[in-house]
C-alpha cells in the first residue's frame, strides 16, 4: 500500500545526468510518496540536512568539495539518525563495503542501478534504520524494566503488603518484554532476508570456522546446489593449487591472531571451471553470537578483461614495431629495385646513346638507315623496359589493377601470376553478378586475399587453391581454400604472427569477421565476412 504521507529524500550528487536518472527511477517507485531535494556539493547537502527532516540520504562519495571517507564522515556527523545509502562507481565498491561498518545502511553501484533495485534498497534501508531505532528503545526499556524489578524486589523486603501490586507490574513488564523480543526477532528476520536477496555471495562462518549459512548468490558462484554439498567438498577441491596454498597460510595467520579481512581467491567450480572471487570479511552477530560474514564478488570477467587488454596492447606494440620494420624493408627493397633494375636500364640506355652520338659525330653518311633504325629500336626497348619496371614497382606499392579492372579481375590476375611463380593450380569462383565496392575496402580485402594465398605457397604444400566470393544476405564472404597439409586447430602455433595480425586488423577495420579452420591432411580454409548491403560496401577504413 502506498504511503500517502509525503516523505523527503536528499540526493547529494554532482553529476546532473546521474541525478536526472535517479529522479526518474524514483518516480517509478509507487510505494513511497516522496519529495526529492538535490544537492550538488557536500556543503549544500549539509545545509539541507539542517533545514529539513529527511527519511533517507542518497550519497555519492566523490563530490567537487569532498571525496571518499571524508564525504561520508561529514554527512553522518550531520545526520546520525538518518539512514544513508551510498551510490558508487565500481572503483568505490570496496570503500562502500568498508563504510557499511561505519554506519552506512547499504550501497548501490551506478552500473547496476535500476528503479527496482533502488526501490528495494530505499525500503530496506528505512526499515533497518527504523528497526534499529526501535531496538535501541526496546533495550532502554529492558534496562528500565530491570531497574524496576530490582526496585520492586527491595520494596518487597520492606513492604509485603505491596506484593500484589508488584506482581501486577511484573506481568505488565513481561508483556512489554515479549513485544520487544518479537521486534528483535523481526529485525533479525529482515536482516536475513536482505542477505538472501543480495546479489553478492554471502557466507556466515562461526568462530570455530564452520560454515553455517550461504545465500543463493554464493552457491551460484561455486555452482553448488546446497550448503551441505558445499561443506562436503574438501577445500583442496574448491580452490586452485595456488589459492589453496594461500588459504592454508591465512588459516595459520588466524591461529596466531592475525586475521585477514580482504583477499582474492581462484576457485574451481563443480564443472572444473576456474573463477576469480574477491572476498571481504567482517564480524557480525548471528543469533546473538559472534560470527564472521564473508562477502564474495565474482571478478572473473574483470580479470579476463584485464588479461585481454594486456594481450591486445602487447600485440599492438609488436604489430607497430613490425609495421615500422616493414616500412624500412620496403624502402630498402624499393631502393634496391630502382638501383638494380631501373638504374641498370637507364645506364645501358645512356651508354647506347653515347655510342650512337660518336657514330653520328663522324658523319651521317657513315651510318646506314638500317643501322639507325636498329639503334632506335634498342632505345625504344630500353624505354619499354623502364616503363614496365616502374609499373611493377608502383603496383607493388599499391595494386593499380584494382583501380583499372576491379576487385575480381585483380584477384584473377594475381592468381595467374601466382600459378606461374609457385606452380600451384588455382580457381576463382564468384556468385556475385555485379560486385560494387569502393576502392579503399577493395584494397584492404585484396591485401587479405594476398596474405592468405601467400601463406598457401609458404606453408600448405598444396596443389590447388580455390578462391570463392559469395553474397549471403547483408554480407560479402571471401573464402580461400587449399588442399594442403593443414594443421591441428588445437595447436595453431603462433597467434601473434604478423601476417595473421595484419589480416585481423584489416578485418576489424572493415567491421567484419575472420575465421580460420583446418584439419591435418585436409587443407585449410580462410573465411572473411564483411558487411555488404544494397550492392555497396559502406565502411570506413584507414590505410591499406
Amino acid at each position: 500500500m502506498k504511503n500517502t504521507e509525503e516523505q523527503t529524500i536528499l540526493l547529494i550528487e554532482d553529476n546532473p545526468g546521474d541525478s536526472r536518472l535517479i529522479k526518474e527511477m524514483l518516480k517509478e517507485i509507487t510505494s513511497i510518496n516522496y519529495r526529492l531535494i538535490i544537492a550538488e556539493t557536500l556543503k549544500e547537502g549539509c545545509e539541507e540536512i539542517k533545514k529539513n527532516d529527511f527519511i533517507l540520504i542518497l550519497l555519492d562519495l566523490n563530490l567537487p568539495d569532498s571525496s571518499g571517507i571524508k564525504t561520508f564522515d561529514t554527512v553522518i556527523n550531520f545526520a546520525q539518525k538518518i539512514p544513508i545509502v551510498l551510490i558508487s562507481g565500481m572503483q568505490d565498491v570496496e570503500l562502500s563495503l568498508s563504510l557499511i561498518k561505519e554506519g552506512a545502511q547499504d550501497y548501490i553501484t551506478k552500473q547496476d542501478l535500476n528503479s527496482i533495485l533502488l526501490g528495494k534498497t530505499i525500503q530496506f534501508a528505512i526499515e533497518r534504520k527504523k528497526l534499529l531505532s526501535e531496538l535501541i528503545i526496546a533495550n532502554k526499556e529492558l534496562a528500565f524494566q530491570n531497574e524496576e524489578k530490582e526496585k520492586r524486589a527491595a520494596e518487597l523486603v520492606i513492604a509485603n503488603k505491596e506484593l500484589v501490586f508488584q506482581n501486577q507490574e511484573k506481568e505488565k513488564r513481561a508483556d512489554e518484554l515479549i513485544v520487544a523480543n518479537q521486534t528483535i526477532l523481526q529485525s533479525e528476520e529482515n536482516f536475513r532476508h536482505s542477505i538472501s536477496e543480495s546479489s553478492l555471495g554471502i557466507r556466515i562462518i562461526s568462530i570455530e570456522r564452520e560454515t553455517i549459512y550461504v545465500n543463493k548468490a554464493f552457491l551460484d558462484i561455486y555452482e553448488y546446489n546446497s550448503l551441505e554439498e558445499f561443506k562436503s567438498t574438501p577445500a583442496i577441491n574448491r580452490y586452485t593449487p595456488e589459492s589453496y596454498a594461500q588459504h592454508q597460510e591465512r588459516k595459520e595467520k588466524r591461529k596466531n591472531g592475525h586475521d585477514i579481512f580482504d583477499y582474492e581467491l581462484s576457485i574451481v567450480r563443480k564443472n572444473a571451471e576456474v573463477r576469480y572471487v574477491k572476498v571481504w570479511r567482517k564480524e557480525v552477530l548471528w543469533n546473538g553470537v559472534k560470527h564472521y560474514q564473508a562477502f564474495n564478488l565474482d571478478i572473473t570477467e574483470q580479470k579476463q578483461s584485464e588479461v585481454a587488454l594486456n594481450n591486445s596492447q602487447q600485440e599492438l606494440r609488436k604489430f607497430a614495431t613490425h609495421i615500422q620494420n616493414v616500412r624500412e624493408e620496403e624502402k630498402l627493397s624499393l631502393a634496391r629495385e630502382i638501383h638494380d633494375d631501373l638504374g641498370q636500364i637507364l645506364v645501358a640506355l645512356k651508354i647506347d646513346l653515347g655510342m650512337f652520338k660518336k657514330k653520328i659525330s663522324k658523319g651521317i653518311e657513315v651510318i646506314s638507315s638500317e643501322e639507325i633504325l636498329s639503334e632506335f629500336d634498342d632505345f625504344s626497348g630500353h624505354v619499354d623496359n623502364t616503363i614496365k619496371s616502374a609499373r611493377r614497382i608502383m603496383n607493388g606499392l599499391r595494386p593499380e589493377l584494382i583501380e583499372l579492372l576491379g576487385f575480381e579481375d585483380a584477384c584473377k590476375s594475381y592468381l595467374r601470376d601466382f600459378e606461374e611463380t609457385h606452380h600451384i593450380s588455382s580457381q576463382f569462383k564468384s556468385a556475385i553478378m555485379n560486385l560494387n565496392i569502393s576502392l579503399e575496402p577493395s584494397v584492404a580485402l585484396f591485401r587479405i586475399f594476398q596474405e592468405a594465398v601467400t601463406n598457401v605457397a609458404k606453408h600448405a604444400k598444396a596443389t590447388l587453391v580455390t578462391v570463392q566470393l559469395t553474397n549471403p544476405t547483408g554480407k560479402l564472404v571471401l573464402q580461400v581454400v587449399d588442399n594442403g597439409v593443414g594443421f591441428d586447430e588445437n595447436h595453431k602455433g603462433r597467434q601473434d604472427s604478423y601476417g595473421l595480425i595484419g589480416m585481423k586488423e584489416r578485418v576489424f577495420l572493415l567491421d567484419g569477421n575472420l575465421d580460420i579452420t583446418s584439419k591435418v591432411g585436409k587443407g585449410t580454409s580462410v573465411r572473411v565476412e564483411i558487411p555488404y548491403i544494397s550492392e555497396q560496401l559502406s565502411v570506413n577504413i584507414i590505410g591499406n
